[in-house]
């Protein structure tokens, strides 16, 4: 039994279209990892912001005496850095607008190193002499740690 030429050049190109796969997109493989990076990254922040402590609730009446401050999820800035933002609040009293200027504060320190964050006071003993000062990072994605 012979082959002609043409049976045999025909069933090569079959064998060979049958066996040929696609190149991956390098590009689309990179946006793809990107892109469940970025997923991964929200669902931990949504987690963490889960976990976190509910804020405190205050009014007109509100008035605090506070001799110093701690501060829970800060690793961008220092204990002392934010120590010397708030130095002016301590050893007053503190109104619900002096509360939310001290909030502001931090925040405004953080933005100062450019970086938004999200800081309130979390629902605690308001008799207590330490005021906790809740701060909740974000890094921008223009930004990475190191």
């Amino acid at each position: 039994m012979s082959i002609s030429p043409l049976k045999l050049v025909v069933f090569a190109l079959l064998s060979v279209g049958a066996h040929a796969q696609t190149i991956p997109d390098a590009g689309a493989l990179m946006r793809q990892t990107e892109q469940m990076t970025r997923q991964n990254q929200l669902q931990q922040a949504a987690q963490r912001r889960a976990a976190l402590p509910p804020a405190a609730v205050f009014n007109e009446s509100t008035s605090v005496q506070v001799e110093r401050f701690k501060f829970s999820g800060n690793y961008l800035l220092s204990q002392a850095q934010l120590q010397s933002v708030v130095g002016p609040f301590a050893n007053r009293a503190l109104n619900q607008h002096d509360l939310q200027h001290l909030t502001d504060a931090v925040s405004d320190a953080y933005r100062q190193a450019g970086w938004l964050v999200q800081v309130y006071i979390p629902r605690q003993d308001m008799t207590a002499p330490e005021l906790i000062i809740q701060v909740v990072e974000t890094i921008p994605s223009s930004k990475t740690l190191r």
